[in-house]
């Protein structure tokens, strides 16, 4: 039988050894690669990082958590006079303008309703 297309291809570009010459069937055809050793045998340390390299790990933390904090607190904090004096005043102000701004929207429905009952 003529070899496959593929057979010449790895004839031609991978020539056979001393023991496949003879016509032994061998466990691999394709030739050997190296292979890398496993990631624990290989000694590549850790950097550290430096001060720098922390302080802007911590920037970057705070600038993503604050906003996040701001708005928890501006939802649990009370409003108005009786309003907690630990808590800063833009806190109480941003806790009244969520309370104001639930209350319009829960009450959007019946004040379209009215404003659509005066025009007809």
């Amino acid at each position: 039988m003529a070899p496959s297309k593929l057979e010449r291809f790895r004839d031609a570009h991978f020539p056979q050894a001393d023991d496949e010459a003879s016509g032994q069937p061998t466990e691999r055809s394709v030739p050997l690669r190296r292979i890398d050793p496993p990631h624990s045998e290989k000694s590549s340390p850790r950097r550290r990082r430096g001060v720098f390299g922390r302080a802007y790990v911590g920037l970057k933390l705070i600038l993503t958590l604050g906003p996040l904090a701001f708005l928890l607190l501006s939802a649990v904090a009370e409003c108005g006079p009786r309003s907690s004096a630990l808590l800063p005043d833009f806190l109480q102000a941003s806790a009244c303008a969520r309370r104001d701004l639930t209350r319009h929207a829960w009450s959007i429905e019946s004040t379209l309703k009215t404003v659509s009952d005066r025009l007809r």
